[in-house]
């Protein structure tokens, strides 16, 4: 029968291993400290601010709040009051008032040559996405914002139409010139597409493209239509 062992081994104490970080004692803060560290850090802290670009969409009601707060630069008392004084669509027409006879004018959008671009952007993008002034109108309306007569907005869809022809003229131009330098001769290779705005064969509109067979780029677009202005 084996002996028992009589000598007691002493208790190895842990001293960490290779997947624990040790902290000095030294570094160790209490929660005050780390409070007291914090707050002293953010009274010098800088702010970041971005700089705010494009349109929003802000109530009445806020930016009056906004101005009677703030204080007239002339007699400086406070309760400006903000008035519209004529509204071009989605461009408004505002003006600050003070009892002091103070008055200063501003737009809700900047003007381009003394006309609101904001008009020209909502017609141009209903018109990508296929929708017309009707549309555009239960859109606006719903979300209780002005809206353009029916005459302005053909207008801005006029100015659109003729900045799209000079586009396309311009980027056929450059096409055309493309495959001269490519091929020295002038023959080159062309595919002649048509395609309708519709499904089906009861469109009315429709255009005829000639695509070049080197570059894959459009070279001449011929827009037909079987829909008479006159009659």
């Amino acid at each position: 029968m084996p002996k028992a062992r009589s000598k007691k081994f002493k208790k190895r104490s842990f001293h960490g291993n290779r997947h624990r970080n040790s902290v000095p004692k030294n570094n160790v803060s209490t929660a005050s400290a780390t409070k007291l560290n914090t707050l002293e850090s953010s009274d010098g802290l800088e702010y970041d601010f971005q700089e705010l670009k494009g349109n929003r969409i802000i109530d009445i009601q806020t930016l009056l709040g906004v101005f009677s707060i703030l204080s007239c630069p002339k007699c400086f008392a406070t309760g400006l009051k903000l008035t519209e004084d004529s509204k071009e669509g989605l461009c408004s027409n505002f003006a600050i008032v003070c009892k002091c006879g103070f008055m200063a004018g501003f737009t809700s959008t900047p003007k381009e040559n003394k006309k609101c671009s904001l008009n020209t952007l909502l017609v141009f993008g209903l018109r990508l996405m296929g929708r017309g002034f009707s549309a555009g109108m239960k859109l606006l309306c719903t979300l209780n914002l002005p809206y353009v007569c029916k005459k302005t907005f053909r207008i801005h869809e006029l100015k659109l139409l003729e900045a799209e022809k000079y586009s396309c003229e311009e980027n056929m131009k450059a096409a055309s010139k493309e495959v001269q330098n490519l091929k020295k001769p002038t023959t080159c290779g062309v595919s002649v597409d048509g395609t309708w705005q519709r499904r089906g064969h009861m469109s009315l509109n429709g255009c005829v493209s000639v695509i070049s067979i080197d570059t894959g780029k459009i070279l001449d677009l011929e827009v037909t239509t079987q829909y008479c202005k006159m009659c």
